[in-house]
């Protein structure tokens, strides 16, 4: 069994969640809640992979190493 690890983005869309991965253009989930859109852009994923090991095309490989969120204060 071959593990991949991806950042993925969840961003809000009015009542609806929005999630990609910088790493898979043009693959993206939705969901009612953040763990919907988790689950949907997985299933995406796993399914663009296996696209890609049936056709002998490159796996992408994870760009961002690092991810953090930060909070910034002016005045």
């Amino acid at each position: 069994m071959t593990f991949y690890s991806y950042p993925i983005t969840v961003e809000r869309e009015g009542k609806r969640y929005y999630a990609y991965s910088e790493d898979f253009p043009g693959v993206y989930g939705l969901g009612k809640s953040i763990d919907e859109a988790k689950i949907s852009i997985l299933e995406a994923m796993r399914l663009y992979i296996q696209q890609c090991r049936k056709k002998g095309k490159p796996v992408p490989e994870a760009r961002t190493v690092y991810a953090e969120t930060v909070t910034l204060a002016l005045d």
